[in-house]
């Protein structure tokens, strides 16, 4: 004997899967779309409101109200009461005697005047067909055609489900091209309800043969759902048009709802709306994308952003080891610093291929400053109103059809808010968002729950989630925050707390203890040194805050006072992160290979650097001079590159040094050259343990050369390189292609800012590149 249950456990599954009347509506309209029909009209007859119905049957039940004073509620709750059927029904009301006479004739007449009927042209049902496919809860019919390649809609075997949540009784009328005849299924959902206790093989439900057909090549299925659980009249059947059903047919695709769906309310046409194009093209900034494998099989992301308020625009271009690094999770881990804080859960090249391609459409409005849009809008309110219609978070669809609930309002697939509302601006968040995503992906591969909830978690939705997750959160966040000077310089207060400056200074006093331990009473002078630098960073940068907020109080509305704050600001958040990079490095070294004067050195170097360009902020003072000594550069690197051995040794990275045999004599601040040169060090190491994950048989390759006559110090590496369109940009705060959380773009930025403090350049080096001529993979810097 096999599994059984009880016939009321049939409503409660589709109470449980179909979670409102939209999704239901959808799910029919999906099952003809699959049955391949071209048109698919939904046509609403509602002539008494439900809550109307439930009232005169409560006056009947529980009142003493005559009965022509009940017809009379009736008449007048009616929509149109000079309408035939309508007519009808008050003149049979009339005619009751008895109580229980006129209710069972409501209700009788409630199911005949309001009902819903969705009609398809297409494939339609056989008799056989309504017997072993539509009356088998979660047949595989419509997945096994996928399987073979074909585009439904759904394949889980349940949408059907969706004509109990509208009403009580389902009438399917259907036939194939093939059949002579019209197919029919009466189904009267009480009948599987709590008050029944029976199983749910004993309820007699059976197709049966209907009229002949007039044309015989007719085919299609009208599906007419009576007695209906809910309100249907024209407002409300509007606002549903308006609202979720507007998004369930791609709206970016103007008239495409309305080709495919005929939406008729007592016999009037009512248009579903599409995104306005006003409202794309007055978007303060836009992002578009697309996700494929190239002709070589590289995985591969190329887009622009285009931020229309500033003018400006810039390219999206990665590929390869690239794509495999984004597309990475990250996950911070406790009582852990630097990379070792992060747990990496990298997605496979078999994963992305079976996600195969995507292309994404996001546009932005910041709406402190909307205004009115030109054919569209009169003042920034309405504009306000009609960005909130479609705002979100880019939705997702599949086959030009939406994936639910992906964009909802409850729904914040991507961490947009979580991220906004964590830094400061706001920037992004999904009042601000609308969009799309657009994949082609098999069911097979990245399947919906059943629940209409999302896709099934694997591994291909993980890539598809961290890919567009990357390009809004990363690239295209970054940017705005990059153009945006008012946005970008925002003095970041809460980062900027005591408890901030203070925990760093804890993390270096577990880093100076782990050096005295292992030193074992050597380098004691140095390791002074370096605890007295601790404490003078912590006093400065304190005694900066303090400036800092009695400036911000002073400053109202004075623009270049809070321009310089806010510059301050952002410029003491890079220090921050520079100084815990600093240590985490340092502590990486320590347990690695013991403490050792060159280890030692180099935080040392550092700090002293980092206690300085604090310092420097001092507006009281003036920006006090950075000690400039004569040393041998030579020396630096080979301190540099002593420190990563072990590390260059484990990956396999052979390191090339092309340094004069004579002294290279610089005058600069040690402490920044230490600083720049790591920084492209650290970087290149990277991007080559990147590019070996990625490729089979790759032999990571790092040069520095020191060119004396040219007085450059170049440093080459055989990675995956940078865009020769982007070469610019990674320069630029916050642009980075780590995986979320494990970088913030700062390393090239500060190594730029530092060699222009000596009046030299840091540029991207043009000479090189694995992939000529579209990506670089080199940097010089060019000393006076």
């Amino acid at each position: 004997m096999g599994f059984t249950f009880e016939a009321r456990t049939l409503l409660e599954l589709g109470r449980e899967l179909i979670s409102d009347d939209e999704i239901a509506l959808y799910e029919l309209i999906k099952n003809s779309v699959d049955a391949k029909s071209p048109k698919v009209v939904v046509d609403v007859h509602s002539q008494l409101a439900f809550t109307d119905f439930r009232e005169a049957l409560r006056r009947a039940r529980e009142t003493k109200a005559a009965i022509p004073e009940l017809v009379t509620f009736v008449r007048e709750k009616l929509t149109d009461a000079d309408l035939p059927e309508a007519m009808t029904f008050l003149k049979v009301l009339n005619a009751c005697k008895e109580r229980q006479a006129f209710i069972d004739a409501l209700e009788d007449g409630y199911a005949s005047l309001n009902w819903i009927e969705i009609r398809d042209t297409g494939e339609g049902m056989s008799l056989e067909d309504l017997e072993t496919i539509f009356l088998r809860i979660g047949t595989r019919s419509r997945r096994r055609e996928n399987e073979k390649g074909a585009t439904n809609l759904g394949d889980k075997g349940i949408g059907r489900l969706s004509a109990m949540r509208l009403g009580g009784q389902l009438l399917v009328r259907t036939t194939r091209a093939s059949d002579s005849n019209w197919n029919l299924l009466a189904i009267d959902w009480s009948d599987f309800s709590h008050e029944r206790d029976q199983r749910v093989e004993s309820i007699p439900v059976d197709p049966e043969l209907g009229d002949r057909k007039e044309d015989p090549s007719t085919s299609g299925t009208t599906i007419r759902i009576e007695n209906l659980s809910a309100d249907w009249d024209l407002v409300r059947f509007t606002e549903l048009l308006d609202g979720k059903i507007s998004r369930f047919v791609d709206p970016f695709e103007k008239g495409l709802a309305n080709k495919l769906i005929e939406a008729r309310h007592n016999g009037q046409r009512v248009m579903i709306p599409a995104v306005p194009k006003a409202l794309r093209t007055s978007a303060h900034a836009q992002c578009t994308a697309r996700f494929f494998f190239d002709a070589d099989g590289n995985p591969a992301i190329e887009g622009e952003i285009d931020y229309r308020l500033k003018k400006q625009k810039t390219s999206i271009a990665v590929e390869g080891a690239e794509v495999m690094n984004v597309s990475k999770a990250t996950k911070k881990r406790r009582a852990k610093r630097g990379h070792a804080a992060f747990k990496e859960t990298p997605i496979s090249l078999d994963a992305l291929r079976k996600l195969k391609a995507f292309d994404l459409e996001v546009f932005w409005y910041n709406r402190r400053i909307i205004e009115g849009i030109e054919g569209l809008s009169e003042n920034a309110t309405a504009s306000k109103r009609e960005l909130a219609r479609w705002s979100g978070g880019p939705m997702l669809y599949r086959h030009g059809f939406r994936v639910l609930p992906f964009g909802e309002p409850d729904d914040d697939w991507l961490g947009l808010d979580k991220k906004a509302f964590g830094s400061s601006g706001f920037k992004l968040n999904r009042q601000q968002v609308f969009g799309r995503v657009r994949i082609e992906t098999p069911h097979r591969y990245l399947s919906e729950q059943t629940n209409r909830e999302g896709l099934v978690q694997s591994e291909v939705s993980d890539a598809l989630k961290r890919l567009v997750e990357w390009i809004i959160n990363v690239e295209f966040r970054a940017f705005i925050n990059e153009v945006d000077e008012a946005e970008l310089i925002q003095f970041r207060k809460e980062e900027l707390e005591n408890n901030q400056i203070l925990r760093a200074e804890k993390a270096l006093k577990r880093a100076v203890q782990s050096l005295r331990d292992e030193a074992d009473g050597a380098f004691a002078s140095e390791i002074e040194v370096i605890e007295s630098t601790a404490g003078l960073l912590r006093d400065e940068a304190l005694g900066v805050l303090k400036q800092l907020d009695r400036v911000r109080e002073q400053a109202g509305d004075d623009r270049e006072k809070f321009v310089y704050l806010a510059g301050v600001g952002l410029m003491t958040e890079f220090i921050f992160h520079e100084l815990e990079r600093a240590v985490s490095h340092t502590m990486t070294l320590i347990s690695e290979m013991g403490s050792s004067a060159p280890v030692v050195r180099t935080l040392s170097d550092q700090l002293q650097t980092l206690y300085k360009r604090i310092a420097a902020f001092d507006e009281l003072t003036g920006e006090k001079r950075q000690t400039k000594t004569r040393f041998d550069l030579r020396d630096v690197i080979h301190e540099i590159v002593a420190n990563h051995e072990r590390e260059f040794a484990r990956h396999a990275i052979v390191l090339e040094l092309d340094l004069p045999d004579q002294p290279f004599t610089i005058r600069a601040v040690r402490g920044m050259v230490v600083q720049i040169v790591e920084n492209l060090v650290v970087n290149a190491a990277y991007w080559l343990k990147r590019q070996a994950e990625y490729e089979d048989g790759f032999e990571p390759e790092l040069s520095i050369t020191i060119d004396a006559d040219k007085r450059q110090l170049i440093v080459d590496d055989n990675g995956p390189g940078v865009p020769v369109d982007r070469r610019e940009r990674i320069f630029q705060p916050f642009v980075t292609t780590k995986p979320s959380g494990m970088g913030k773009g700062l390393g090239l930025f500060i190594a730029r800012d530092m060699a222009q403090y000596h009046d030299w350049s840091l540029l991207m080096d043009q000479r090189v590149g694995r992939i000529q001529p579209k990506r670089v993979n080199g940097f010089i810097l060019q000393m006076s």
